[in-house]
């Protein structure tokens, strides 16, 4: 029986998978653990799945590395998180979620990665301890990284408004209760308050004393804020105190963003701190952010941030912002550093609030080609992993191919595991790209239309239909402006496109279902004129 599942790019063998968790090098491999549920290829209870691999091309599945075997993981499970290794051990740090209240928790594998032993004190952290302005609904997804002798972490949180924030804190001091720094709180009020770790020694935050669901006007309380993202620190993993939120208007010599970004109707999910050629960036995927002009065209997003930390005030000045992926199924993603000094990116491949075709077959959730990041002439670079040329067979080229408002194939060029490079020089053509995974009835268009100045990522006639929350599930769109040739560089794999855009400097993904029979053509068409395509070279890839 032929399948969807890809040949190079991860996917979880059977069950469900999304956010790519945990990634890190250890002990000669790297390390992708990811969110998880064995028993139904459907989001359920999260488990830590585990991939290790030493070349980002072919993966081994390792045994569960968390199973939401606790009473504080009950409902949501073993949510997000990250990993760091300390004194030679791998230690997580993951979101125990529940409706009402998102707490963080560690685990520890003393055996090379393959198993962990919860915390015993778990939840070693609530909102409660960081401050008041930090919702119990929405604080998840910890991405530890180390600096200047901490451990710091940043997470996707709701955040209080200015004017929540001071109601919130006089509530607190009307309640009478009070705390020692580091202790539990006595007073009026008090049965109410979990802990406090917060450096100010300040009283922080109400947890419910019970389990229970609580009551719809308490949930809707507590839901209140807007996304955002927070920073905290630590010595020692166990005690955090609150550095503060990075995302703020009043940000002195940022850059001005729509207000969309500071009225999120969600969380900035799985947040992410890395440093390329001395540029600090944040990665972050945002949820119901709203389509800006042609850009976030999904329900839900994946974005890069340029600019510079304040670790005394948590702040993030902005300087640039941009779509990690301007295409379809590109969410969470998550970095690794390798000892050459590489970040290697990989994200979710898949999009929330869609269909799953591969759920007829048991399973659901890939994961994109590791990517190779920098940062390069004030540009952000993404490129597909070096590793991947290891894995190229039957080459075939061809230098010029000119075509005239019609469409051509290249003998030899065709396959649904393939690698691509072409220069398009668009000439007098009004639309100019690539048709991929054709067939009789089938075909998948990249292109550059030229009077837009942007690349169109055209899936309506690809095959199993997609259906989705957004306006449009069948078209994306990335602006490059006016350009006299672009460079695209594809990678397709059974149900999968990728396409690299002028040296990284763009890149679209898109999950795809073909005729798996019959949808194998490549042809270079042409729309309103002339165009010609340069440098052709075709790779078969297999693993």
């Amino acid at each position: 029986m032929q399948s969807y599942r890809p040949t190079y790019h991860a996917s979880v063998p059977s069950g469900w998978s999304n956010d790519p968790n945990g990634m890190i090098f250890y002990k000669g491999k790297a390390h992708l653990f990811f969110q998880h549920y064995p028993h139904k290829a459907e989001w359920g209870t999260m488990h830590w799945g585990h991939f290790t691999t030493t070349d980002f091309v072919k993966w081994e599945t390792l045994p569960l590395a968390l199973v939401p075997d606790q009473e504080y993981e009950v409902v949501c499970g073993c949510c997000s998180g990250s990993t760091v290794e300390k004194d030679g051990d791998l230690w997580l740090i993951y979101t125990a979620a529940q409706p009402e209240r998102q707490r963080q928790c560690l685990a520890v594998s003393k055996d090379g990665g393959i198993h962990f032993e919860k915390n015993k004190d778990n939840p070693i952290l609530t909102s409660a301890m960081l401050d008041l302005e930090v919702t119990e609904t929405d604080c998840r997804d910890p991405r530890i990284f180390r600096k200047d002798g901490y451990y710091y972490f940043i997470a996707g949180a709701r955040v209080l408004t200015k004017e929540e924030l001071k109601e919130a804190r006089a509530q607190a001091e009307a309640s009478g209760a009070k705390c020692e720094k580091g202790g539990k709180p006595s007073g009026e009020g008090a049965e109410s308050f979990e802990g406090v770790v917060h450096a100010s020694g300040t009283v922080l935050g109400v947890i419910p004393p019970s389990m229970d669901p609580v009551s719809d006007k308490q949930e809707e309380e507590q839901k209140a804020g807007f996304g955002n993202m927070i920073l905290a620190r630590s010595k020692d993993l166990l005690h955090w105190e609150y550095v503060g939120h990075l995302l703020d208007e009043e940000t002195e010599g940022q850059i001005h963003l729509d207000h969309a970004f500071y009225c999120l109707d969600g969380a900035y999910e799985c947040p992410d701190y890395i440093v390329l050629n001395g540029q600090e960036v944040v990665l972050t995927s945002p949820q119901n952010l709203p389509q800006i002009g042609t850009s976030y065209q999904n329900v839900h997003s994946g974005v890069y941030l340029l600019g510079e930390m304040n670790f005394e005030n948590g702040r993030f000045r902005i300087d640039e912002i941009g779509e990690l992926d301007n295409g379809f199924d590109f969410y969470a993603a998550q970095t690794l550093r390798m000892p050459d000094d590489r970040v290697i990116m990989i994200s979710w491949k898949e999009m929330w609030d869609r269909n799953f075709p591969t759920r007829e077959e048991g399973w659901a959730g890939t994961y994109s080609l590791p990517r190779e990041l920098s940062f390069e002439d004030g540009c952000f670079i993404q490129r597909p992993v070096r590793e991947i040329c290891n894995y190229r067979q039957n080459k075939v080229t061809a230098d010029t191919l000119e075509v005239t408002d019609s469409s051509l194939s290249v003998e030899g060029i065709c396959g649904s595991t393939i690698e691509l490079k072409v220069t398009v020089e668009p000439g007098s053509a009004s639309r100019a790209g690539v048709k991929l995974f054709c067939g009789s009835e089938h075909e998948t268009l990249v292109y550059y239309d030229k009077e837009a100045g942007q690349i169109m990522f055209d899936r309506s006639r690809s095959g199993i239909p997609f259906s989705g929350q957004e306006k449009d599930v069948d078209h994306r769109v990335c602006v490059i402006g006016d350009k006299e040739s672009i460079d695209l560089h594809f990678f397709l794999d059974i149900s999968t496109i990728e396409v690299f855009i002028d040296g990284g400097r763009h890149v679209m993904t898109g999950n795809v279902y073909p005729d798996l029979d019959a949808d194998t053509g490549v042809q270079f068409f042409a729309e309103g004129g002339s165009a010609v395509f340069r440098n052709i070279v075709k790779y078969d890839i297999l693993v």
